[in-house]
């Protein structure tokens, strides 16, 4: 696992875990430039979070004096590996090397170049997962100019002793860049090479650039074109020729500039060949006439063709009856395409147990929820009904269902007892219920027991996956069972307190089955909260969030849950808002859970920062469907109307919303408004208000409003103060995105087009790339004919046409 440094294979005994633990050798502790060197990938690393790359936990000293870096464990094969039985389909290669790619796009936006991607350093994982280790020998970059317009040439700095002396080669010879293999300074172009050697290899087996010794090879990159792959792969893509093509260019201005750019065509060829392998099933093979059968001239009776037309006749017949008995079972049931599943009663003995009913209820949802051709409400919108004594047809009709589930649940020790019972709308009649005697152990059993009872019922069709999915199910620990339901009991109060009495629940649960995946789940969605809204600054909960949702994936690739957490950990300014990489989370997500409602509502935030507003409405529209009481779902709506500038619509709706889910943000989103509707001066007694009220300037909105209002009196002395102040009030905070589009703003506006144009870039670059919004908005007309806004709003038109793509 990595050139410089010995590795071994241990147990975290805190989080029950497997690791990788990183020494240098006994030798080589003594000296300061390997030791720093070898400091210096675990902060390397430390720093770089993302899906496909190997992550750092932790840097320890030993008792014995010895530096160790704790690394994430990663069981599967490399590359070399995994090629020596035979190379990779197309497919395989493509997917595998999307993957490494997207890791290099997030590193080389953190200023990391790898410097030795090759084969023994791509780990394939059993569920097709990639993970790019050892970045021991990465060299920082030069990153671009910082937020104050600093150059941050290296985010740790060290000695200038330590950095690689020009001249002296690193890493392994067959992947090396011409330019790398000379020992000329290097940057992230030398990484896009590296994996296009190791796309070539992976596809063909061979080295593109061969030789007996390292001389030989490095004379063969400098000098020698590889052979092309169709010699060695006859069905090769032409595109995926021309991409090994250009990331193999000695060339360094005709190869790929950026490994996002190489990451956009990979991702366009695996449309492309997704899209062919879908139409090919469906192709006819046509048979070639055989010249010795003789053709049959007239009405010969032939004994098959009267075989078919009686087929034929008896399958129309069969067709007809199908359609009449479909439109009586319609006629006695009406179509039920959502339901709701009021809260369990609680009919055990011990009424301290109030928590077991709640989950049962959950749990009865979470089976449910998971099929696609149904709508079923969540937890949070059926809730308010527990011990409710409304008639059930109002409650249908306040939910908007079409449908209901009820009934009761009892507990004696590890035996549980469920009675259900299914009524449609507009009928007293139940059209199901059954009764459930079964073992703790066998509760995820029974919820895939009670889904296929209930879609039967139903008459809604399930699909392949899903049909396959409620065929899996594994017994677990009754007290691992009892913790989980425990902890979400207490994980739904949404209380600091709460959450840190659900984290202990959780933990408890793993410990007590460490093969329970939603257990693991769980607690990587009570960490996540625990991290975004209760303790922001402690981040050993994002560290033990990452830690539970790898091993929910590992355990369940289809955790509907650990999929969305994943997303909320990886949209964060530190892994500078990976977009594409938190849609494709959350739709993975939402194509297992279709009705997980807060995946939806985070799907929508993302949507309407990259300028996707009509889907981000339409998932709103969505969650709400499912949780009506989902108070954030109705800010995304405000937002995606006012950033598509329907000011008045989005006014009225932001003046609905309570401010304490946002005060500052909501606060900041009316002055806003006002002033893009021209009422300045309501704009400003506004603020004046808030402020009084809230004082807590978050993330410097205020303040950025305040420098924007200024700019347009012509009070530009105060403009800049403002401007300097939202800088200081803005640091740390994790939408600094939008107090920098004002600022963008407030310069534009008094035409000093150098700072507008960096704080626009800052904007885009650190999570809000609102292509539509900055297009039309008002405030920046004083740059329309800048050349460098235009070409910059017009590569920001390309990638907010890519982003389209991936909806």
């Amino acid at each position: 696992m990595g050139g410089m440094g010995e590795v071994y294979l241990a147990e975290d005994t805190r989080l029950h875990r497997n690791v990788a633990l990183k020494f240098l050798p006994a030798h080589l502790t003594q000296n300061e430039k390997y030791l720093l060197r070898f400091k210096q990938e675990a902060r390397t690393v430390a720093a770089l979070s993302h899906p496909n790359a190997c992550m750092i936990h932790e840097v320890v000293e030993t008792d014995d004096g010895q530096t160790c870096i704790v690394m994430e464990y990663v069981e599967g094969t490399t590359l070399r590996e995994r090629i020596q039985r035979q190379p990779m389909k197309v497919e395989e290669a493509v997917d595998v090397a999307i993957q490494v790619a997207s890791a290099l796009s997030a590193a080389h936006e953190a200023g990391i170049i790898h410097r030795d991607i090759k084969l023994d350093n791509i780990m394939l994982r059993r569920d097709g997962y990639v993970k790019v280790l050892d970045f021991g020998l990465a060299k920082l970059a030069e990153r671009r100019r910082g937020r104050n317009g600093d150059d941050q040439t290296l985010r740790f700095p060290l000695p200038e002793s330590v950095h690689t002396t020009p001249g002296i080669i690193i890493g392994t010879v067959a992947y090396m860049s011409p330019e790398q293999a000379r020992g000329l300074p290097v940057d992230a172009r030398t990484d896009i090479w590296s994996l296009g050697v190791v796309i070539y290899e992976v596809l063909t087996g061979k080295q593109p650039f061969p030789g007996e010794t390292a001389t030989d090879v490095i004379i063969s990159i400098a000098e020698r074109e590889p052979l092309p792959l169709s010699n060695s792969v006859p069905d090769v893509p032409v595109d995926l020729e021309k991409i090994v093509r250009k990331t193999l260019s000695k060339d360094l201005a005709s190869r790929y500039q950026s490994a996002n750019e190489l990451l956009t065509d990979l991702k366009r060829l695996n449309r492309e060949l997704e899209l062919r392998s879908e139409t090919l099933p469906h192709r006819q093979a046509v048979q070639k006439p055989d010249p010795s059968r003789k053709a049959s001239i007239g009405f010969k009776t032939n004994p098959l063709i009267v075989i078919g037309l009686v087929v034929v006749t008896i399958l129309a017949g069969l067709v007809v009856w199908r359609l009449l008995r479909s439109r009586t079972t319609q006629s006695i049931h009406p179509t039920i395409n959502s339901l709701a599943v009021l809260p369990l009663v609680d009919m055990s003995p011990d009424k301290s147990q109030d928590y077991f009913a709640d989950g049962m209820t959950e749990t009865v949802i979470a089976g449910l929820a998971k099929v696609g051709a149904l709508r079923v409400m969540s937890r949070g919108s059926v809730m308010q009904y527990k011990g409710s004594q409304k008639p059930v047809p109002e409650i249908m009709h306040d939910l908007n269902v079409d449908g209901i589930v009820q009934g009761s649940v009892q507990r004696s020790g590890d035996r549980l007892q469920v009675n259900l019972q299914l009524t449609p709308a507009g009928s007293h009649q139940q059209l199901w219920s059954a009764s459930y005697d079964r073992d703790l152990r066998e509760i995820l059993v029974l919820q895939n027991e009670v889904t296929q009872a209930v879609t039967k019922a139903i008459s809604i069709s399930l699909t392949p996956g899903e049909q396959t999915r409620l065929t899996q199910a594994r017994q677990m620990s009754p007290a691992a069972y009892d913790y989980v339901l425990r902890g979400r009991f207490y994980f739904n109060r949404q209380t600091k307190a709460d959450n840190e009495t659900a984290i202990h629940m959780f933990e408890q649960a793993v410990a007590a089955d460490p093969n329970f995946a939603g257990a693991y789940a769980d607690l990587a969605q009570a960490c996540v909260w625990r991290l975004f809204l209760f303790t922001p600054n402690e981040k050993q909960w994002e560290e033990k969030a990452y830690v539970a949702v790898e091993k929910a994936l590992a355990l369940d690739p289809e955790s509907a849950e650990a999929h969305l957490a994943r997303g909320r950990l990886l949209w964060t300014p530190q892994n500078h808002f990976p977009h594409e990489t938190v849609i494709k989370e959350y739709r993975r997500a939402l194509g297992i859970n279709p009705s997980l409602d807060e995946a939806r509502n985070q799907l929508a935030v993302v949507y309407v920062h990259v300028g996707l507003f009509d889907e981000a409405i339409q998932e709103a529209d969505q969650a709400l469907a499912i949780n009506p009481s989902n108070i954030l779902v109705r800010f995304r709506i405000c937002e995606a109307l006012l950033f598509q500038h329907k000011y008045e619509q989005g006014l009225a709706a932001l003046r609905e919303l309570p401010l304490e889910i946002n005060a500052a943000i909501i606060g900041h989103h009316i002055v806003w408004t006002l002033f893009k509707l021209g009422r300045n001066d309501e704009a400003a007694s506004t603020l004046a208000e808030f402020e009084k009220k809230y004082s807590q300037d978050t993330g410097g909105l205020f303040t950025s409003m305040h420098a924007v209002l200024a700019a347009s009196a012509g009070e530009e002395q105060k403009a800049e103060e403002m401007i300097k102040l939202a800088q200081e009030r803005g640091k740390g905070f994790g939408h600094f995105h939008h107090t920098a589009y004002d600022i963008a703003c407030a310069y534009a506006i008094m035409k000093k087009n150098d700072e507008a144009m960096k704080w626009l870039e800052i904007s885009a670059d650190e999570g809000f790339p609102c292509y539509p919004m900055y297009e039309r908005d008002s405030s920046l007309d004083n740059l329309r004919t800048d050349a460098r806004f235009i070409s910059w709003l017009a590569k920001l038109k390309d990638r907010w046409n890519y982003y389209r793509t991936l909806v």
